[in-house]
């Protein structure tokens, strides 16, 4: 058995588990890694969202936040499919 912690990543399907908007993006982020490092050392955050429909000034702040914090954004354009951000994290 070897004495290094195991890797993690974060696949935060955000549409489906969205933030209160009032919470800074900080704490957010905070939080996840938090619980994420009980598993090991997060090593790959991503969120997946449809950028253009985030269009107020506290979704823009929050997204600045999340970059800011080293979150990975990827835009998922659903073009009237469901389901475009779990199809995106499987790979389907």
């Amino acid at each position: 058995m070897t004495d290094h912690e195991p890797n993690v990543a974060i696949f935060w399907d955000y549409e489906n588990c969205t933030p209160p908007s009032a919470s800074p993006g900080y704490d957010i982020i905070d939080n996840i890694r938090q619980i994420a490092h009980e598993y090991g050392s997060v090593k790959l955050f991503k969120a997946y969202l449809q950028i253009s429909e985030q269009l107020s000034s506290n979704s823009n702040r929050l997204r600045s936040e999340l970059q800011s914090c080293g979150v990975s954004l990827t835009d998922c354009p659903h073009n009237g499919r469901k389901d475009v951000a779990d199809k995106m994290m499987t790979g389907e």
